[in-house]
């Protein structure tokens, strides 16, 4: 490895260049019989190193967003296992930008330059479509896919039951909250995908940005997490107490507090 990792037993935790924040997250590496990267977009140099270094047997991307996929390329030759869900996503670029909500956007060059120039998305076919509940074997490591809707339609956390490591992925207890911007994401769901995690018991929790690695005080970060939607929701009704369009709904920017750049963001 070429950055600084912290290993519990087989699953070495590579961290996301940048602090890990968009656009890159941070990734898993599974050191063991069946090698295999999760979300694959923590830092370049350090993944071209490793996919140089050995064979990877398995490619396991939690969600569709470009930035946990953006090196899904540098292992052409492994196995791609995503949810079922999302499985269309990866095998056709017109249903990854509907799902997205980018199908019928007027800034399409745009996102194609971003998101196959800049991301090096490609069309894959992927090797297994994981349900709910599905146990993934490694050798001496096991993961449960925990299937948790609401950020996109597919994701997964996954579940290490015999480390005590839950992988959150974008469940990542940031400050800002929840991302549900998709056309297929859900606020309801992401509540429940997040009371859900609640309930799982583990002793080290692994964000997939920023914190990376959490030891301890899970629970209050969890609860601040969702919190985030209930103090939008009340910014939103407070700028409603005159009339308001969409478009001006939109321009006091009440979630990000500020216009997103580039514009067609």
């Amino acid at each position: 490895m070429t950055m600084d990792s912290s290993r519990f037993g087989n699953i070495v935790f590579i961290p996301g260049a940048g602090g890990a924040r968009y656009p890159h997250c941070n990734s898993l590496f599974i050191d063991d019989e069946v090698k295999a990267v999760i979300d694959p977009g923590s830092d370049e140099a350090c993944l071209r190193d490793l996919a140089a270094g050995r064979r990877i047997d398995v490619l396991l991307d939690t969600h569709y967003h470009e930035d946990h996929t953006a090196f899904n390329h540098l292992f052409a030759d492994a196995a791609l296992w995503v949810h079922e869900a999302e499985a269309p996503c990866h095998r056709s670029y017109r249903t990854f930008l509907e799902h997205y909500g980018l199908a019928e956007t007027p800034y399409r060059e745009e996102w194609d330059e971003f998101l196959i120039g800049k991301f090096h998305w490609r069309e894959r076919t992927p090797a297994r479509a994981l349900k709910d509940g599905d146990i993934l074997d490694f050798g001496r490591t096991r993961a449960e896919v925990i299937h948790t809707p609401g950020h996109t339609i597919g994701h997964i956390c996954l579940h290490f039951a015999d480390e005590g490591i839950l992988f959150l992925a974008d469940y990542d207890l940031t400050p800002f909250g929840p991302w549900y911007g998709d056309h297929c994401s859900g606020i309801e769901q992401t509540i429940h995908s997040m009371n859900r995690l609640l309930t799982i018991p583990a002793r080290v929790w692994i964000t997939g940005h920023q914190l990376g690695i959490v030891e301890e005080g899970f629970e209050g970060l969890a609860e601040a997490y969702v919190d985030a939607i209930d103090r939008r929701e009340a910014k939103l009704l407070d700028a409603l107490e005159s009339p308001l369009s969409l478009d001006e709904i939109v321009e006091r920017w009440i979630i990000y507090g500020r216009q997103r750049e580039p514009r067609y963001f």
